[in-house]
């Protein structure tokens, strides 16, 4: 079994002030908690929070600070694992690895089914495991706590007939294999069903914006009248604009897509991308701490039953998303980091 990769090196480490320390003979990302009377460090609960892509902007700039703040209030440990690429095997094993350690709970990024198996040893092995972005339904995860992906698809869809006037070909690139991305399509399909756009192709990124350029130039060239493309993560927005600068069709096509940078959300003002879905990742990745640690600490029972057998936790949690167009941008602008 492989080793738990290093995450957070270089600038992601630099850019958050997050301490890199041993686990044994590995190397992980530690999210201390900031507090004149804490715990000594070995007494401290642990937490993990585990993605592939674990480098990925989005997470540093988001996912991150929300778990220092959880660690901060709870006065526990979270350290972050993961590969930093697309890296299923890779992800599996850790996780695998991560629940041998038996921690005080473990969130993780549901980002393909084949991780249910992995999610499901946790829970055999006592460890609390919750999803949070995307969900394991499938998985006997304890909870889900994120946005709803089929809310996400609906959202995009009706920016794109916004700005299309509902009216002509439309593509989708996303990581097609991603249950949460599936349940995104799934909203974008039914939502322009009915109406004057069509859909001629739903394109796999892998995840990664050079990836999207390649994929949106091959959709330009397939495809010279297509009206709008709409890209379902994180780094699809990045590679689709990238493509049409290039291409000389900034505007002709209209673009959805969803939050990356701070700097990302430019192109909205500059009018390269005319919507942009923020998922609130803040909230769920900073809840899906505290969910854990109230599983471990809250006492309730529910109708007298262990907490095993009836979590005393919600099954389900949709912290909801907002909509970034040219009308609220300068507002977002004004209070995002330096872009």
């Amino acid at each position: 079994m492989r080793k738990l990769p290093a995450i957070y090196t270089g600038i992601a480490i630099a850019a958050l002030t997050i301490p890199v320390i041993g686990v044994a003979s590995r190397a992980s990302a530690h999210v201390a908690p900031h507090t004149a009377r804490a715990q000594p460090r070995a007494s401290r609960e642990t937490y993990y929070w585990i993605s592939q892509n674990s480098t990925l902007p989005l997470f540093a700039a988001h996912d991150l600070p929300a778990l220092r703040a959880a660690a901060k209030q709870l006065g526990v440990n979270v350290r972050v694992a993961g590969p930093t690429t697309i890296d299923l095997p890779g992800f599996i094993s850790t996780i695998n690895e991560v629940c041998a350690q038996h921690p005080a709970g473990v969130t993780v990024v549901g980002w393909d089914p084949s991780l249910a198996a992995a999610v499901n040893t946790c829970i055999g092995e006592g460890v609390p495991t919750v999803t949070d972005d995307a969900d394991l339904p499938n998985s006997k995860r304890l909870a889900f706590i994120g946005t709803n992906w089929y809310q996400i698809g609906v959202a995009q869809a009706q920016a794109m007939i916004s700005a299309t006037g509902g009216k002509g070909e439309v593509a989708m690139t996303s990581i097609i294999n991603a249950d949460n991305m599936k349940q995104a399509v799934a909203g974008f399909k039914a939502t322009i069903a009915g109406t004057g756009l069509r859909l001629v192709a739903n394109e796999d990124d892998g995840g990664a914006a050079p990836q999207a350029a390649t994929v949106t130039a091959s959709l330009l060239a397939a495809h010279p009248h297509l009206a709008g493309i709409a890209g379902f993560d994180s780094e699809s927005g990045a590679g689709i604009v990238r493509a049409l600068i290039e291409a000389g069709k900034v505007g002709k096509v209209k673009v959805t897509a969803m939050e990356q940078t701070p700097q990302f959300f430019t192109t909205v003002a500059k009018g390269q991308v005319q919507a942009i879905i923020i998922q609130k990742r803040e909230l769920f990745t900073y809840y899906a701490i505290k969910l854990l640690y109230d599983y471990n600490h809250n006492g309730l029972h529910i109708a007298g039953l262990s907490k095993e057998s009836a979590p005393p936790i919600p099954q389900n949690v949709d912290t909801g998303l907002l909509v970034v167009t040219k009308n609220n941008i300068n507002q977002i602008l004004a209070h995002l980091p330096s872009h």
